[in-house]
């Protein structure tokens, strides 16, 4: 049976600030994604999952520059900079609204 505990994790779903200043936090198991709509693949949305977050947004920053970014000065100067979340970032303010490069959680769902 494969071994899935290095990419299941227990990530922050909700927080709940209450008027009396306490905070109640809730975790539930998660996977790190990063999801991908571009110009190719007639509109389709690809979604791969990684270990970590950081793994993640690198990644996507790598996915980024091989998608055009690599044109973009600022882009260029985040990448090299090891500014991976600026690279996304960057994307997705340079492209038309039909596009999409983000890192998040998503969350498992079981049945009850």
């Amino acid at each position: 049976m494969a071994d899935y505990s290095r990419f299941i994790k227990q990530q922050i779903s909700s927080r709940l600030y209450r008027p009396d200043g306490t905070v109640e936090t809730t975790r539930n198991p998660a996977v790190w994604t990063m999801a991908h709509r571009g110009y190719s693949g007639s509109g389709r949305l690809d979604v791969w999952v990684y270990a970590t977050k950081q793994e993640a947004v690198r990644e996507g920053a790598k996915l980024a520059m091989a998608c055009g970014m690599d044109e973009d000065e600022q882009a260029c100067r985040d990448f090299n900079a090891g500014r991976w979340q600026k690279v996304l970032d960057r994307y997705e303010e340079s492209h038309p609204d039909t596009h999409l490069l983000r890192v998040q959680a998503a969350f498992l769902q079981f049945p009850e």
